[in-house]
Protein backbone atom coordinates (compact mmCIF):
# COMPACT_ATOMS: atom_id res chain seq x y z
CA UNK A 1 0.00 0.00 0.00
CA UNK A 2 1.21 3.50 -0.81
CA UNK A 3 1.77 5.45 2.37
CA UNK A 4 2.56 9.06 2.95
CA UNK A 5 6.06 9.47 4.31
CA UNK A 6 6.14 10.01 8.07
CA UNK A 7 9.21 11.73 9.45
CA UNK A 8 8.61 12.61 13.06
CA UNK A 9 8.82 10.16 15.89
CA UNK A 10 7.47 12.31 18.73
CA UNK A 11 3.78 12.97 19.11
CA UNK A 12 1.98 15.97 20.55
CA UNK A 13 0.71 15.74 24.10
CA UNK A 14 -1.94 17.86 25.79
CA UNK A 15 -4.14 18.15 22.69
CA UNK A 16 -7.42 17.98 24.55
CA UNK A 17 -8.05 21.50 23.23
CA UNK A 18 -8.95 19.89 19.92
CA UNK A 19 -12.61 19.67 20.87
CA UNK A 20 -12.71 23.45 21.18
CA UNK A 21 -11.84 23.85 17.51
CA UNK A 22 -15.21 22.55 16.31
CA UNK A 23 -17.55 25.19 14.92
CA UNK A 24 -20.23 26.25 17.33
CA UNK A 25 -17.99 26.64 20.37
CA UNK A 26 -17.55 30.11 21.82
CA UNK A 27 -15.40 31.98 24.29
CA UNK A 28 -16.24 34.99 26.40
CA UNK A 29 -12.77 36.33 27.19
CA UNK A 30 -11.72 39.14 24.81
CA UNK A 31 -8.06 39.65 24.05
CA UNK A 32 -8.05 42.77 26.17
CA UNK A 33 -8.38 40.57 29.27
CA UNK A 34 -5.55 38.52 30.71
CA UNK A 35 -6.01 34.88 29.59
CA UNK A 36 -3.00 33.63 31.54
CA UNK A 37 -4.06 30.74 33.72
CA UNK A 38 -0.58 29.32 34.47
CA UNK A 39 1.63 32.30 35.38
CA UNK A 40 4.56 30.13 36.42
CA UNK A 41 4.54 27.76 33.46
CA UNK A 42 7.94 26.73 32.16
CA UNK A 43 9.09 27.60 28.66
CA UNK A 44 8.63 23.95 27.66
CA UNK A 45 5.04 23.93 28.91
CA UNK A 46 4.30 27.19 27.13
CA UNK A 47 5.89 26.00 23.90
CA UNK A 48 3.84 22.79 23.98
CA UNK A 49 0.68 24.91 24.14
CA UNK A 50 1.97 27.16 21.32
CA UNK A 51 2.52 24.18 19.03
CA UNK A 52 -0.91 22.73 19.83
CA UNK A 53 -2.57 26.07 19.08
CA UNK A 54 -0.75 26.24 15.75
CA UNK A 55 -2.03 22.78 14.83
CA UNK A 56 -5.56 23.71 15.91
CA UNK A 57 -5.46 26.92 13.87
CA UNK A 58 -4.31 25.16 10.70
CA UNK A 59 -6.32 21.94 10.95
CA UNK A 60 -9.59 23.08 12.47
CA UNK A 61 -12.48 25.19 11.26
CA UNK A 62 -10.33 27.38 9.00
CA UNK A 63 -9.16 24.32 7.04
CA UNK A 64 -12.68 22.94 6.80
CA UNK A 65 -14.34 26.15 5.67
CA UNK A 66 -11.68 27.17 3.17
CA UNK A 67 -11.53 23.69 1.65
CA UNK A 68 -15.30 23.94 1.08
CA UNK A 69 -15.05 27.42 -0.46
CA UNK A 70 -12.15 26.30 -2.65
CA UNK A 71 -14.06 23.17 -3.75
CA UNK A 72 -11.59 20.58 -2.55
CA UNK A 73 -14.50 19.59 -0.31
CA UNK A 74 -18.18 20.59 -0.25
CA UNK A 75 -20.68 21.29 2.50
CA UNK A 76 -23.53 18.80 2.17
CA UNK A 77 -25.50 18.96 5.42
CA UNK A 78 -26.49 21.25 8.29
CA UNK A 79 -24.52 24.47 8.68
CA UNK A 80 -21.88 23.40 6.18
CA UNK A 81 -24.52 23.22 3.45
CA UNK A 82 -25.12 26.92 4.17
CA UNK A 83 -21.41 27.70 4.30
CA UNK A 84 -20.95 26.15 0.85
CA UNK A 85 -23.52 28.66 -0.40
CA UNK A 86 -21.61 31.46 1.39
CA UNK A 87 -24.37 31.94 3.97
CA UNK A 88 -24.28 32.13 7.78
CA UNK A 89 -20.81 33.72 7.82
CA UNK A 90 -21.28 36.22 10.63
CA UNK A 91 -19.44 37.54 13.67
CA UNK A 92 -20.11 34.38 15.68
CA UNK A 93 -18.14 32.35 13.20
CA UNK A 94 -14.47 32.57 14.16
CA UNK A 95 -14.66 33.05 17.93
CA UNK A 96 -12.54 29.93 18.51
CA UNK A 97 -9.82 30.87 16.03
CA UNK A 98 -9.57 34.40 17.45
CA UNK A 99 -9.27 33.08 21.00
CA UNK A 100 -6.65 30.55 19.92
CA UNK A 101 -4.23 33.13 18.60
CA UNK A 102 -4.74 35.61 21.43
CA UNK A 103 -5.27 33.29 24.39
CA UNK A 104 -3.39 30.34 25.83
CA UNK A 105 -1.01 28.93 23.25
CA UNK A 106 -1.30 32.16 21.30
CA UNK A 107 0.23 35.61 21.56
CA UNK A 108 0.14 35.92 25.35
CA UNK A 109 1.89 32.59 25.89
CA UNK A 110 4.34 33.39 23.11
CA UNK A 111 5.36 36.60 24.89
CA UNK A 112 5.92 34.69 28.15
CA UNK A 113 7.82 31.89 26.40
CA UNK A 114 10.16 34.40 24.75
CA UNK A 115 10.93 35.96 28.14
CA UNK A 116 11.72 32.56 29.65
CA UNK A 117 13.86 31.45 26.69
CA UNK A 118 15.67 34.80 26.79
CA UNK A 119 16.41 34.37 30.48
CA UNK A 120 18.24 31.15 29.54
CA UNK A 121 20.17 32.94 26.76
CA UNK A 122 18.71 30.31 24.44
CA UNK A 123 18.46 32.05 21.09
CA UNK A 124 17.67 28.81 19.25
CA UNK A 125 14.60 28.36 21.43
CA UNK A 126 13.66 32.01 20.91
CA UNK A 127 13.98 31.62 17.15
CA UNK A 128 11.66 28.61 17.00
CA UNK A 129 9.06 30.41 19.13
CA UNK A 130 9.28 33.47 16.87
CA UNK A 131 8.54 31.34 13.79
CA UNK A 132 5.31 30.24 15.48
CA UNK A 133 4.51 33.81 16.46
CA UNK A 134 4.96 35.10 12.93
CA UNK A 135 2.91 32.28 11.46
CA UNK A 136 -0.02 32.77 13.84
CA UNK A 137 -0.19 36.55 13.54
CA UNK A 138 0.60 36.72 9.82
CA UNK A 139 -2.15 34.24 9.02
CA UNK A 140 -4.57 36.14 11.28
CA UNK A 141 -3.79 39.28 9.26
CA UNK A 142 -4.54 37.34 6.07
CA UNK A 143 -8.01 36.52 7.42
CA UNK A 144 -9.12 39.78 9.09
CA UNK A 145 -6.71 42.42 7.75
CA UNK A 146 -6.24 44.95 10.55
CA UNK A 147 -5.76 43.11 13.87
CA UNK A 148 -4.45 43.87 17.36
CA UNK A 149 -0.74 43.25 17.75
CA UNK A 150 1.22 46.16 19.22
CA UNK A 151 -1.25 46.68 22.08
CA UNK A 152 -2.77 43.18 22.19
CA UNK A 153 -3.42 42.19 25.80
CA UNK A 154 -4.02 45.77 26.89
CA UNK A 155 -7.49 47.22 27.62
CA UNK A 156 -9.19 48.40 24.42
CA UNK A 157 -6.46 47.04 22.16
CA UNK A 158 -6.09 49.01 18.93
CA UNK A 159 -6.07 47.44 15.48
CA UNK A 160 -2.72 47.55 13.69
CA UNK A 161 -3.04 48.09 9.93
CA UNK A 162 -2.70 44.88 7.94
CA UNK A 163 0.45 45.95 6.08
CA UNK A 164 2.16 47.01 9.30
CA UNK A 165 1.39 43.58 10.80
CA UNK A 166 2.97 41.90 7.80
CA UNK A 167 6.01 44.20 8.08
CA UNK A 168 6.36 43.30 11.75
CA UNK A 169 6.06 39.58 11.05
CA UNK A 170 8.75 39.85 8.39
CA UNK A 171 11.00 41.52 10.97
CA UNK A 172 10.21 38.83 13.55
CA UNK A 173 11.08 36.12 11.01
CA UNK A 174 14.39 37.92 10.31
CA UNK A 175 15.04 37.88 14.06
CA UNK A 176 14.16 34.18 14.14
CA UNK A 177 16.60 33.38 11.35
CA UNK A 178 19.35 35.33 13.15
CA UNK A 179 18.58 33.58 16.43
CA UNK A 180 18.50 30.15 14.84
CA UNK A 181 21.77 30.82 13.02
CA UNK A 182 23.56 31.96 16.18
CA UNK A 183 24.26 28.49 17.58
CA UNK A 184 23.48 29.92 21.02
CA UNK A 185 21.47 27.70 23.35
CA UNK A 186 20.22 24.15 23.30
CA UNK A 187 16.69 24.78 22.04
CA UNK A 188 13.60 22.78 23.04
CA UNK A 189 14.96 19.35 22.09
CA UNK A 190 12.24 16.71 22.07
CA UNK A 191 9.64 19.27 23.19
CA UNK A 192 9.76 20.45 19.57
CA UNK A 193 7.34 17.94 18.02
CA UNK A 194 8.41 18.72 14.46
CA UNK A 195 12.18 18.93 14.22
CA UNK A 196 13.48 17.97 17.65
CA UNK A 197 14.91 21.44 18.24
CA UNK A 198 17.23 21.32 15.22
CA UNK A 199 17.78 24.83 13.91
CA UNK A 200 18.38 24.23 10.18
CA UNK A 201 14.86 23.08 9.20
CA UNK A 202 13.33 25.96 11.15
CA UNK A 203 15.51 28.42 9.24
CA UNK A 204 14.14 27.01 6.00
CA UNK A 205 10.56 27.20 7.32
CA UNK A 206 11.12 30.84 8.28
CA UNK A 207 12.27 31.69 4.75
CA UNK A 208 9.26 29.88 3.27
CA UNK A 209 6.91 31.82 5.54
CA UNK A 210 8.57 35.07 4.55
CA UNK A 211 7.99 34.13 0.91
CA UNK A 212 4.32 33.29 1.62
CA UNK A 213 3.70 36.61 3.34
CA UNK A 214 5.37 38.56 0.52
CA UNK A 215 3.00 36.80 -1.89
CA UNK A 216 0.06 37.94 0.26
CA UNK A 217 0.97 41.52 -0.73
CA UNK A 218 1.72 40.90 -4.41
CA UNK A 219 -1.72 41.97 -5.63
CA UNK A 220 -0.89 45.48 -4.36
CA UNK A 221 2.91 45.68 -4.38
CA UNK A 222 3.57 43.90 -7.67
CA UNK A 223 7.16 43.23 -8.71
CA UNK A 224 8.70 44.29 -5.38
CA UNK A 225 6.68 41.62 -3.60
CA UNK A 226 7.44 39.00 -6.26
CA UNK A 227 11.18 39.73 -6.09
CA UNK A 228 11.16 39.51 -2.29
CA UNK A 229 9.13 36.30 -2.35
CA UNK A 230 11.49 34.77 -4.90
CA UNK A 231 14.57 35.60 -2.84
CA UNK A 232 13.09 34.12 0.33
CA UNK A 233 11.62 31.02 -1.30
CA UNK A 234 14.99 30.18 -2.84
CA UNK A 235 16.27 29.87 0.74
CA UNK A 236 13.19 28.02 1.97
CA UNK A 237 12.14 24.40 2.35
CA UNK A 238 14.00 22.45 -0.33
CA UNK A 239 12.83 18.87 0.26
CA UNK A 240 9.75 17.16 1.61
CA UNK A 241 11.82 16.00 4.60
CA UNK A 242 11.72 19.62 5.75
CA UNK A 243 7.95 20.04 5.51
CA UNK A 244 6.33 21.66 8.52
CA UNK A 245 3.33 19.48 9.39
CA UNK A 246 0.86 19.19 12.18
CA UNK A 247 1.65 16.21 14.40
CA UNK A 248 -1.11 13.78 15.36
CA UNK A 249 -1.36 10.29 16.84
CA UNK A 250 -3.81 7.48 17.50
CA UNK A 251 -4.60 8.55 21.06
CA UNK A 252 -7.99 10.29 21.04
CA UNK A 253 -6.61 13.52 22.53
CA UNK A 254 -4.04 13.71 19.72
CA UNK A 255 -6.17 12.89 16.67
CA UNK A 256 -6.20 14.66 13.34
CA UNK A 257 -8.94 17.30 13.56
CA UNK A 258 -10.46 16.28 10.22
CA UNK A 259 -10.81 12.74 11.57
CA UNK A 260 -12.48 14.03 14.71
CA UNK A 261 -14.88 16.23 12.78
CA UNK A 262 -15.87 13.52 10.29
CA UNK A 263 -16.35 11.04 13.15
CA UNK A 264 -18.57 13.38 15.14
CA UNK A 265 -20.37 15.08 12.23
CA UNK A 266 -20.53 12.52 9.47
CA UNK A 267 -22.11 13.77 6.25
CA UNK A 268 -21.58 17.47 6.89
CA UNK A 269 -18.61 17.70 4.47
CA UNK A 270 -17.85 15.50 1.45
CA UNK A 271 -15.43 15.62 -1.47
CA UNK A 272 -15.64 18.60 -3.79
CA UNK A 273 -16.50 18.08 -7.45
CA UNK A 274 -13.81 20.37 -8.88
CA UNK A 275 -10.79 18.60 -7.39
CA UNK A 276 -12.20 15.07 -7.76
CA UNK A 277 -12.85 15.72 -11.47
CA UNK A 278 -9.40 17.32 -11.94
CA UNK A 279 -7.66 14.30 -10.47
CA UNK A 280 -9.79 11.83 -12.43
CA UNK A 281 -9.35 13.65 -15.73
CA UNK A 282 -5.58 13.40 -15.37
CA UNK A 283 -5.46 9.91 -13.88
CA UNK A 284 -3.57 11.47 -10.99
CA UNK A 285 -2.67 8.83 -8.35
CA UNK A 286 -3.38 11.29 -5.55
CA UNK A 287 -7.10 10.69 -6.17
CA UNK A 288 -7.13 7.54 -4.03
CA UNK A 289 -4.78 9.10 -1.48
CA UNK A 290 -6.95 12.16 -0.96
CA UNK A 291 -10.41 10.59 -1.27
CA UNK A 292 -12.41 7.43 -0.69
CA UNK A 293 -15.06 6.21 -3.11
CA UNK A 294 -18.65 7.26 -2.57
CA UNK A 295 -21.36 5.33 -0.79
CA UNK A 296 -24.68 3.81 -1.79
CA UNK A 297 -25.29 4.24 -5.51
CA UNK A 298 -21.80 5.75 -5.84
CA UNK A 299 -19.86 3.06 -3.96
CA UNK A 300 -17.85 2.04 -7.03
CA UNK A 301 -16.74 5.51 -8.13
CA UNK A 302 -14.98 8.62 -6.96
CA UNK A 303 -17.51 11.42 -7.10
CA UNK A 304 -17.52 14.97 -5.80
CA UNK A 305 -20.35 17.22 -4.76
CA UNK A 306 -20.87 20.41 -6.83
CA UNK A 307 -20.40 23.76 -5.04
CA UNK A 308 -23.24 24.30 -2.62
CA UNK A 309 -24.73 20.95 -3.65
CA UNK A 310 -27.68 22.70 -5.36
CA UNK A 311 -29.21 19.53 -6.79
CA UNK A 312 -28.85 17.52 -3.59
CA UNK A 313 -27.02 14.80 -5.52
CA UNK A 314 -24.74 13.05 -4.66
CA UNK A 315 -24.69 15.02 -1.41
CA UNK A 316 -23.64 12.97 1.63
CA UNK A 317 -23.14 9.91 -0.63
CA UNK A 318 -20.22 11.60 -2.39
CA UNK A 319 -16.62 10.60 -1.81
CA UNK A 320 -15.03 11.53 1.49
CA UNK A 321 -11.48 11.68 2.81
CA UNK A 322 -9.42 8.56 2.22
CA UNK A 323 -8.21 6.13 4.85
CA UNK A 324 -4.96 8.14 4.74
CA UNK A 325 -6.06 11.79 4.85
CA UNK A 326 -8.98 10.91 7.12
CA UNK A 327 -6.88 8.80 9.48
CA UNK A 328 -6.63 9.79 13.16
CA UNK A 329 -2.84 10.14 12.87
CA UNK A 330 -2.70 11.99 9.52
CA UNK A 331 -0.32 14.98 9.74
CA UNK A 332 -1.79 17.79 7.66
CA UNK A 333 0.83 20.07 6.12
CA UNK A 334 1.34 23.66 7.32
CA UNK A 335 3.99 24.77 4.80
CA UNK A 336 6.01 22.56 2.47
CA UNK A 337 8.65 22.11 -0.16
CA UNK A 338 5.90 21.97 -2.80
CA UNK A 339 4.38 25.28 -1.72
CA UNK A 340 7.82 26.89 -1.69
CA UNK A 341 8.63 25.75 -5.23
CA UNK A 342 5.26 26.93 -6.53
CA UNK A 343 5.87 30.33 -4.93
CA UNK A 344 9.11 30.44 -6.94
CA UNK A 345 7.17 29.45 -10.06
CA UNK A 346 4.53 32.16 -9.61
CA UNK A 347 7.13 34.81 -8.83
CA UNK A 348 9.29 33.87 -11.82
CA UNK A 349 6.26 33.98 -14.10
CA UNK A 350 5.20 37.40 -12.77
CA UNK A 351 8.74 38.68 -13.34
CA UNK A 352 8.73 37.48 -16.95
CA UNK A 353 10.87 34.34 -16.60
CA UNK A 354 8.67 31.60 -18.04
CA UNK A 355 11.40 28.99 -18.41
CA UNK A 356 12.38 29.42 -14.75
CA UNK A 357 8.70 29.33 -13.76
CA UNK A 358 8.22 26.03 -15.58
CA UNK A 359 11.31 24.53 -13.96
CA UNK A 360 10.17 25.59 -10.47
CA UNK A 361 6.69 24.18 -11.06
CA UNK A 362 8.20 20.83 -12.03
CA UNK A 363 10.33 21.00 -8.89
CA UNK A 364 7.11 21.52 -6.91
CA UNK A 365 5.63 18.42 -8.53
CA UNK A 366 8.81 16.52 -7.60
CA UNK A 367 8.33 17.59 -3.97
CA UNK A 368 4.77 16.23 -4.07
CA UNK A 369 6.00 12.95 -5.57
CA UNK A 370 8.34 12.44 -2.64
CA UNK A 371 5.77 13.58 -0.07
CA UNK A 372 3.12 11.13 -1.30
CA UNK A 373 5.35 8.33 -2.63
CA UNK A 374 3.85 8.36 -6.14
CA UNK A 375 4.85 9.16 -9.71
CA UNK A 376 3.23 12.31 -11.07
CA UNK A 377 3.05 13.76 -14.55
CA UNK A 378 5.30 16.72 -15.23
CA UNK A 379 3.90 20.07 -16.30
CA UNK A 380 2.27 19.85 -19.76
CA UNK A 381 4.63 20.93 -22.52
CA UNK A 382 4.15 23.92 -24.77
CA UNK A 383 2.39 26.14 -22.25
CA UNK A 384 3.05 29.86 -22.12
CA UNK A 385 1.36 33.04 -21.04
CA UNK A 386 -1.92 32.78 -19.13
CA UNK A 387 -2.19 29.05 -19.80
CA UNK A 388 1.15 28.43 -18.09
CA UNK A 389 0.18 30.60 -15.13
CA UNK A 390 -3.17 28.83 -14.74
CA UNK A 391 -1.44 25.45 -14.74
CA UNK A 392 1.08 26.59 -12.11
CA UNK A 393 -1.69 27.73 -9.79
CA UNK A 394 -3.79 24.60 -10.38
CA UNK A 395 -0.82 22.37 -9.59
CA UNK A 396 -0.17 24.33 -6.40
CA UNK A 397 -3.86 24.08 -5.44
CA UNK A 398 -3.79 20.30 -5.86
CA UNK A 399 -0.53 19.94 -3.93
CA UNK A 400 -1.88 21.96 -0.97
CA UNK A 401 -4.78 19.67 -0.14
CA UNK A 402 -6.94 20.97 2.74
CA UNK A 403 -4.55 23.89 3.36
CA UNK A 404 -6.38 27.18 4.02
CA UNK A 405 -3.59 29.03 2.20
CA UNK A 406 -5.41 28.05 -1.01
CA UNK A 407 -7.96 30.76 -0.14
CA UNK A 408 -5.22 33.42 -0.05
CA UNK A 409 -3.86 32.21 -3.39
CA UNK A 410 -7.33 32.36 -4.92
CA UNK A 411 -8.01 35.88 -3.68
CA UNK A 412 -4.74 37.03 -5.26
CA UNK A 413 -4.92 35.20 -8.60
CA UNK A 414 -8.58 34.13 -9.04
CA UNK A 415 -7.22 30.68 -9.86
CA UNK A 416 -8.21 27.93 -10.21
CA UNK A 417 -11.08 29.26 -12.31
CA UNK A 418 -13.78 27.91 -10.02
CA UNK A 419 -17.45 27.88 -10.94
CA UNK A 420 -18.86 29.25 -7.70
CA UNK A 421 -22.28 28.61 -6.20
CA UNK A 422 -24.86 30.63 -8.16
CA UNK A 423 -21.99 32.66 -9.63
CA UNK A 424 -21.52 34.43 -6.29
CA UNK A 425 -18.18 35.70 -5.01
CA UNK A 426 -16.35 33.46 -2.57
CA UNK A 427 -16.25 35.50 0.66
CA UNK A 428 -13.01 37.53 0.73
CA UNK A 429 -13.13 38.34 4.45
CA UNK A 430 -15.12 37.25 7.54
CA UNK A 431 -16.33 39.71 10.21
CA UNK A 432 -14.40 40.18 13.42
CA UNK A 433 -15.65 37.88 16.20
CA UNK A 434 -18.59 39.34 18.10
CA UNK A 435 -17.15 38.80 21.58
CA UNK A 436 -14.18 40.98 20.73
CA UNK A 437 -16.32 43.67 19.11
CA UNK A 438 -18.66 43.84 22.08
CA UNK A 439 -15.81 44.37 24.57
CA UNK A 440 -13.34 46.38 22.49
CA UNK A 441 -14.56 49.77 21.22
CA UNK A 442 -11.78 49.83 18.61
CA UNK A 443 -13.43 47.00 16.66
CA UNK A 444 -16.01 48.49 14.28
CA UNK A 445 -19.58 47.28 13.94
CA UNK A 446 -20.12 44.69 11.19
CA UNK A 447 -21.74 47.30 8.93
CA UNK A 448 -18.60 49.46 9.19
CA UNK A 449 -16.11 46.67 8.49
CA UNK A 450 -14.57 46.41 5.02
CA UNK A 451 -15.80 43.81 2.55
CA UNK A 452 -12.22 42.88 1.70
CA UNK A 453 -8.79 43.40 3.19
CA UNK A 454 -6.28 45.98 1.97
CA UNK A 455 -4.06 43.33 0.36
CA UNK A 456 -6.99 42.13 -1.77
CA UNK A 457 -8.54 45.14 -3.53
CA UNK A 458 -9.73 43.30 -6.64
CA UNK A 459 -12.65 40.84 -6.68
CA UNK A 460 -12.55 37.68 -8.77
Amino acid sequence: MITRISRWGSRAACVALISASLSGCSFTDPISSDPNAVPDATVDQLFTAIQVTTYLWTGGHLSRLMSVWQQQMDGTDRQFASYAQYNAIDETHFEVEWQLIYGQGGLEDIKKALVRAGARDDRIYEGIIKVHQAFQMGMAASVWGDIPFTTAGEPDATLDEQFSVYDRMQAILDEAISDLSSGQGTGPGSVDFNFGGTAAPWIAVAHSLKARFHMHLAEVQGSSAYNAALSEAQQGISSSAGNWNQIHALRSQENNLWFQFQKDRSGYIQAGEYLVDWLQDRADPRLSLYYSKGTGAFSDVYIGSPPGNPAGDPGPAASNLSSMTGAPDYDLAITTCAETQFIIAEAQFALGNEAAALAAANAGIDCSETEWGVSLAAMPGGLSGSALFAEIMEQKYVAMFLNAENWNDYKRTCLPDLETFDGLEIPPRPPYPGNERQTNPNVPAPSDQPLRNDNDPNPC
